[in-house]
């Protein structure tokens, strides 16, 4: 997740939500990481209507055709502020295909009183609608607190994920090596998901040595992306990746800079179909079963 405040400044227009271009709708597909929040206010609570039905329309037609529910595509709500789930769950938990995960993200506010957000974290990750712990990790780019206090707040979420085991949604800029040291730790014990990469072929070597997953956003469609492009070619030699949108941000060319939501991941699936060399509807289905078997995951059974 970028910031949002950062985000905020870059895509208002006088104050008002960016009103998306009239098209055809797009296919609903599965994104493990949108900020629907975020993407309300960025783009209005009609764009957010509009997602909402699509969804609906294509999870109601696939149950008159008897499609089983790991094929159905679902949105990530991702948690990045202590206790904030109660509200998302408001807003959102009557959609079926919205899943939730809880986590803090490395910014001033999770810092305040590291002790306190956690224990926020721990009564948000008791709820059976939280499916995985994130997002949380490193951010060395905007550095919302030291490098010793952000460490110890990943190591902190780190455990509690492997004690829950749930899925483990990693932030990381410019902090690979400390990132790396903190999921090593994990060996391979729950999934672990590096979200939105946007390092190299070699950092991607190093983090899939250590049994995580890459997830890619829309940032791999842009110009001179070509390090991420090698990254998901490593990937998908031991199917380790997945994809995602980050909405309201990283919107896929040719919206670069404008805000997303998850009806635009459509574009980042089918320009990574043509970096693989494979068709679309064959990478969406290997994302789709990859996504259900982390996500709808029930410790126990």
């Amino acid at each position: 997740m970028l910031t949002s405040n950062k985000g905020k400044k870059a895509y208002e227009l006088g104050g008002a939500p960016i009103k998306p271009a009239l098209s055809s709708p797009p296919p609903p597909l599965t994104d493990i990481h949108a900020h629907l929040g975020h993407v309300g206010e960025r783009l209005g609570l009609e764009e957010l209507e509009r997602l909402y039905k699509l969804y609906q329309a294509a999870w109601d037609e696939a149950k008159l055709k008897g499609i089983p529910a790991s094929q159905l595509p679902f949105i990530m709500d991702i948690g990045t502020r202590p206790g904030d789930l109660t509200q998302r769950r408001k807003n959102f938990g009557s959609h079926p295909f919205v899943l939730f995960s809880a986590g803090l993200w490395p910014g001033r506010e999770a810092f305040l009183d590291p002790g306190a957000s956690l224990e926020l974290l721990e009564a948000d990750l008791s709820h059976d609608s939280c499916r995985a712990l994130g997002e949380c990790g490193l951010d060395y780019f905007h550095m919302e607190a030291e490098c010793g206090a952000q460490i110890a707040l990943f190591e902190a979420q780190a455990a509690l994920a492997q004690a829950r085991n749930l899925p483990l949604i990693v932030h990381s800029r410019d902090a690979f090596e400390d990132s790396l040291a903190v999921v090593s730790s994990l060996g391979g014990k729950i999934p672990v998901i590096i979200h939105c990469f946007n390092y190299g072929p070699r950092e991607a070597e190093a983090f899939l040595a250590a049994g995580c997953l890459l997830s890619f956003a829309g940032n791999l469609t842009y110009r001179k992306a070509e390090p991420l492009s090698e990254a998901l070619s490593i990937a998908a030699k031991g199917q380790t990746f997945l994809i995602e949108t980050d909405s309201p941000y990283m919107n896929p060319t040719p919206n670069r800079g404008r805000p997303s939501s998850p009806l635009d991941i459509g574009r980042t699936y089918a320009f990574a179909a043509s970096v693989l060399g494979v068709e679309p509807t064959e990478l969406i289905d290997a994302v789709q079963e990859r996504s259900f078997k982390i996500f709808h995951f029930v410790p126990g059974v």
